[in-house]
């Protein structure tokens, strides 16, 4: 079994990488807590640069915790658009309203407190605390994971319950010598993403590839070691794009699944599609029996853990006895076409709109 080498000149050769190849990213000009703590929940799932982009676009909209603790939860729902995990948004705005009103404005300093916050895990309280307040707390993220368990040969299931702390303890005892933990955590990261990459790692420009159980055993490609996805779970949505008059007949996702507190048209959630189109008339007392093809969109939404098969019905009602009647017997809320960018939608349904309304 190989031994670790825990090399202490591994965090040193890191940093002096970073200094000349570190990337310029907007949140890193100061260590504002607000700053690094809005990036880290934007970037969670999220491309580095359509992460950018969005951070951007909230700085500039909400440019201190206070001002994001007053907004509107639709407000930043819609701007949230596009990014998906939509809890995440509805998190932000909770800690946010915390930290104004509990903490004052002020970000507390403290790991253990950082934790409280809702969708602050070990990985964002350890950014937050290790850059924004100098503490000694190591950050463990996808790039990170894949640097370690390549330098070491580390043979544990970084999906399995203990890797994160073990990982934890692994990075800590490779900068015993480092005094700016902030710093490393993000040279580690940055690494990870530039050169120690997923698939093709440049290993010839590490500086670590003498000491790295991976480059010596050309191992690089089975590192980190994870367990095989399980299968998602297949479901068939059926939804029915109620309009008339440019106006649309919505309702909002109140139930705990997927998507929730999101908006979206009248649903049925059955394989059949005869069968959920059956249904809606027997809710409307509408005769769509006769739908042409051109009024069924299909689209596939492809989550973590769910595959969704989505029909889109589009249902144009000409007289608005019948519009509201349906609005009534179904509790659904009608919405202008010109407001339906100022509403948070699934990406499916967005994706919809932007070609059929």
């Amino acid at each position: 079994m190989f031994k670790y080498d825990l090399n202490l000149e591994f965090g040193s050769n890191i940093l002096k990488w970073f200094k000349t190849n570190k990337r310029n990213l907007p949140f890193r000009k100061d260590k504002d807590p607000y700053k690094v703590w809005l990036s880290e929940i934007i970037l969670q799932q999220t491309q580095m640069d359509t992460g950018i982009k969005y951070y951007k676009k909230f700085i500039k909209k909400f440019p201190n915790v206070k001002t994001l603790s007053k907004a509107n939860e639709e407000v930043i729902y819609s701007m949230w658009k596009g990014l998906g995990y939509y809890n995440r948004a509805k998190n932000l705005h909770k800690t946010a309203t915390i930290i104004t009103e509990d903490f004052k404005g002020v970000f507390p300093t403290q790991y253990d407190d950082l934790l409280m916050l809702p969708g602050v895990g070990k990985y964002t309280a350890s950014a937050i605390s290790s850059i924004c307040f100098d503490k000694r707390r190591f950050v463990i993220d996808a790039n990170v994971f894949r640097v370690i368990s390549r330098y070491l040969g580390v043979k544990k299931n970084i999906n399995k319950a203990g890797s994160y702390n073990h990982f934890e303890e692994m990075s800590k005892k490779l900068s015993k010598n480092i005094k700016d933990v902030g710093l490393y955590n993000e040279a580690l990261m940055d690494f990870g993403s530039l050169v120690c990459k997923p698939k093709k790692p440049n290993c010839k420009i590490c500086n670590n590839k003498k000491t790295c159980y991976s480059f010596i055993n050309n191992t690089q490609e089975i590192y980190p070691i994870k367990e095989k996805p399980k299968k998602r779970k297949k479901r068939y949505f059926n939804y029915f794009a109620i309009e008339n008059k440019g106006k649309y007949l919505i309702q909002k996702r109140t139930k705990k699944d997927i998507w929730n507190n999101l908006y979206e048209f009248f649903l049925i959630e059955d394989k059949n599609s005869s069968e959920a189109i059956n249904l809606f008339k027997q809710n409307t007392g509408l005769d769509i029996n006769n739908l042409k093809s051109e009024n069924i969109v299909k689209k596939l939404s492809q989550l973590s853990h769910q595959s969704i098969s989505v029909n889109f019905y589009k249902i144009f009602i000409r007289r608005n006895k019948d519009f509201y009647s349906i609005k009534k017997n179904l509790s659904l809320e009608e919405i202008e076409k010109r407001e339906i960018e100022k509403v948070g939608f699934p990406k499916v349904i967005d994706n919809y709109l932007k070609y059929n309304s």
